[in-house]
């Protein structure tokens, strides 16, 4: 079954940033506070030591935070998964929070969250670049997922999980469900669809990491990647906030360049072969209508039937595909005025097919 949703379209951002705190006190129980505080979840860091490939020998590890709502015992796991130049603050923003952050969101409505930095990325593993693929980002979530269901993180074990990626940890998603036949109950994809944008593409800008003062300290070879000034190709400057944009410049973190050639064959495959060809559990896709990534050269994103229509046909084994186009947003969909809106979609699309 394919779906589509679509937002109606702000004339400001004053007037987004208001509707969002509408929407964003509306998810708070009428008991709690106007935010997502301590009060309202718990959360611990754990260190779970992985694998870079079957049978290898754990000799890294991959920390994540998980984070329990304030009160009851969720069924249910999103495992979050952060793209590139970016770690688990992405999910979980620290600047205005009760805007930023959808992990809040999620932990206010009921689930459990485990936010992960990727092998390579802030508090986790960085091995020598050479030996990052998507196999290996692949096979270290297997090992977290593996870990979650078991009850080998926190003494819980998860009988369902979600699955939700932004960008890169989108594509590590795809990757995940062809490899290990789907760990996950559900998809939730978020910052990229099939097609990816050459022109859009081009205009993000790499250096290596240890060129960067931020980094120097851990003496990373030279392919470890990231960047500063351009970090702007990740926002539609009428829905995001220059504070915001500096938070998020403050906290960007490295990613591996042999990734570069595999992200781009993973967004544009042949239909035949698309990797998401592999998925077979529902799928949940969120994208910015002003994705500079995405949406242009072969994506029109204001077309939202035409686009529901091409990305069902890229996850014809997926039970059930839906679309969500957020406007006058571009590619950090967590980081604009308009964030509460993909939150919210993302929530209550989780609750219809795996509750908490």
């Amino acid at each position: 079954m394919l779906r589509s949703t679509t937002l109606r379209r702000f004339r400001t951002p004053t007037l987004v940033t208001s509707a969002a705190l509408l929407l964003t006190a509306s998810l708070v129980p009428a008991t709690g506070a106007a935010s997502a505080t301590s009060s309202t979840r718990n959360c611990t860091e754990y260190t779970l030591p992985v694998s870079l490939a079957e049978g290898g020998p754990a000799d890294y590890f991959i920390r994540g935070d998980l984070c329990l709502p304030a009160s009851g015992t969720p069924e249910t796991v999103q495992v979050l998964v952060h793209g590139g130049t970016y770690n688990r603050t992405y999910w979980d923003f620290p600047y205005q929070p009760q805007l930023y952050s959808y992990a809040q969101f999620a932990n206010r409505a009921g689930y459990a969250t485990f936010n992960v930095d990727q092998i390579g990325t802030g508090r986790s593993s960085r091995p020598h670049s050479s030996l990052i693929n998507f196999s290996v980002l692949a096979h270290g979530l297997h090992d977290v997922i593996t870990a979650l269901r078991a009850g080998g993180v926190g003494g819980t074990a998860f009988d369902k999980v979600i699955y939700v990626g932004h960008s890169l940890g989108t594509a590590t998603g795809w990757k995940l469900a062809g490899t290990y036949n789907n760990d996950d109950d559900a998809i939730i994809s978020t910052g990229a669809i099939n097609g990816l944008s050459a022109t859009g593409a081009g205009s993000f800008v790499a250096f290596p990491a240890n060129q960067d003062p931020k980094f120097a300290s851990l003496n990373l070879d030279d392919g470890h990647l990231t960047n500063i000034a351009d970090r702007g190709v990740f926002y539609w400057p009428a829905t995001s906030d220059s504070t915001v944009i500096q938070v998020d410049t403050d906290n960007r973190d490295t990613f591996p360049a042999p990734l570069l050639l595999e992200l781009g064959a993973a967004f544009s495959s042949p239909l035949a072969t698309a990797p998401t060809q592999n998925i077979t559990v529902p799928v949940l896709s969120v994208i910015g209508d002003q994705d500079a990534l995405f949406c242009a050269d072969a994506n029109d994103c204001s077309d939202k039937a035409a686009l529901k229509q091409k990305e069902g046909s890229f996850h014809s084994n997926a039970p059930s595909f839906d679309l969500a186009v957020i406007p006058q947003t571009g590619h950090d969909l967590n980081t604009h005025y308009t964030a509460p809106y993909s939150f919210i979609t993302m929530i209550n699309w989780a609750k219809q097919h795996v509750a908490p």
